[in-house]
């Protein structure tokens, strides 16, 4: 009796277990044929923004080293000292006395060779959500070089689709709208890239294969190697710009995540809420004055920015970058100053942030590139394409399987018709 029962499990048994590969392999080829089309309508549907983004973002990296493109080249004489800023200041408002108020001054260095100097919120553009007026001053002869508001010029306009898609200059809501929008692009694109590391990952034993392209291979198998490939090596980084790209405009969503972990200020990195004790009759300190009480709080950090008092209660805002710091041209290091009594009313350090916070200071410098130096922004820089490489090898390879599918069915068809 037992041996017959024996003898019918090892029936059985190779028959069950045929039958639940059957089943894993039907699930698997659901679940992959499900996060397939998701891959393919993403890249449909948005894949275009995809490759706008990342193209105008490729030129963004070096924004400023193209914005000087053409321009004369600052000539540094012989032991020859910068113009002081208050100089610079002086000369920047005796040609626009009309412009009162916050300016913003930008140090020369990590690829600006002038002194960039702002004005946020210029009346002729008050109408659009970011356009200041912009002055481009030789840091030695202490001449004003250049002029221009902000997307008026080829590389900002660049910058600006990137930003908006160009709705910042049909006004604040609607910039805001466009601003916002290319923020939520973000998580499609972190989607998209997701996917298809899901749908490229090999089998085991041909990771080799998979991330090289065929020699000598047909122009299908082709297009199809170098969407797979390029997709693999720009993978990590479209990740990471998908992601910190999102999180420009949704970080609301993403701090409650943060502080489960890590403690985050409710007002992470804004401006403090500070002003001036206003003195009355009482002179303004220079700029140069406010930079050596910041020095005494950053001593070892190099000047990146000023930005000078916005009326009688404005302050001071020193910026400052510290050695370790991954942020290079919009340093976090800041001192905010009394404008007349040059009492310092608040410090913030990079230093002194929880790990939370840190994460969110760096994610500016990660999208941008320059967390990593130079190298990193080239490499950003270079990857910008790769959206524009597999969006066309993408719509080649779809296109081909819709042909191949329509010619099976073709075929089918004339076979069915001569039965």
């Amino acid at each position: 009796m037992i041996e017959h029962e024996d003898m019918a499990l090892q029936e059985i048994l190779p028959q069950l277990m045929n039958e639940n590969r059957y089943k894993t392999s039907q699930w698997y080829r659901h679940f992959r044929g499900f996060w397939l089309t998701v891959h393919l309508y993403v890249a449909l549907t948005v894949g275009l923004f995809f490759v706008i983004l990342g193209v105008t973002g490729a030129f963004n990296v070096f924004n400023h080293e193209l914005e000087e493109l053409g321009l004369p080249p600052v000539a540094i004489q012989a032991n020859a000292q910068m113009r002081s800023l208050d100089d610079i200041m002086q000369t920047v408002k005796a040609a626009h006395p009309e412009k009162k108020g916050k300016w913003s001054l930008l140090m020369p260095g990590y690829g600006n060779d002038y002194v960039w100097v702002e004005y946020p919120k210029p009346e002729e553009t008050a109408d659009e959500l970011y356009a200041p007026f912009r002055v481009l001053v030789d840091p030695y002869s202490g001449k004003i070089i250049s002029e221009s508001y902000w997307g008026r010029t080829l590389w900002t306009a660049i910058y600006q689709i990137h930003a908006s898609l160009l709705t910042a200059r049909l006004g604040v809501k609607i910039g805001r709208f466009g601003f916002n929008t290319v923020c939520f692009f973000g998580l499609f694109m972190f989607i998209s890239a997701l996917t298809g590391l899901y749908l490229w990952w090999p089998r085991w034993g041909k990771f080799i294969k998979s991330v090289a392209i065929k020699r000598g291979a047909s122009p299908e198998r082709f297009y199809f190697d170098l969407h797979k490939t390029t997709g693999f090596y720009s993978s990590i980084i479209l990740l990471i710009l998908a992601f910190t790209g999102f999180s420009f405009s949704y970080a609301d969503y993403i701090k409650p995540l943060i502080r489960s972990f890590s403690a985050v200020k409710e007002k992470h990195l804004e401006e403090p809420d500070v002003k001036s004790q206003v003195i009355k009759d009482a002179p303004t300190l220079s700029i140069a004055r406010a930079v050596s009480i910041a020095d005494k709080i950053f001593p070892e950090a190099a000047l990146r920015g000023v930005t000078t008092p916005d009326g009688s209660t404005g302050v001071y805002s020193i910026s400052k970058r510290q050695s370790d710091e991954a942020n290079h041209r919009w340093a976090r290091s800041k001192v905010w100053i009394d404008q007349y009594n040059g009492k310092v009313l608040a410090v913030q350090d990079p230093n002194q942030f929880t790990a939370g916070e840190t994460f969110l200071n760096v994610l500016w410098p990660l999208h941008s590139g320059e967390a990593f130096g130079l190298v990193g922004r080239i490499l950003w820089c270079v990857m910008g394409f790769a959206p524009l490489v597999l969006y066309v090898t993408g719509i080649l390879r779809w296109l081909q399987k819709r042909r191949a599918a329509k010619l099976h069915q073709a075929k089918q068809s004339t076979a069915y018709e001569s039965r």
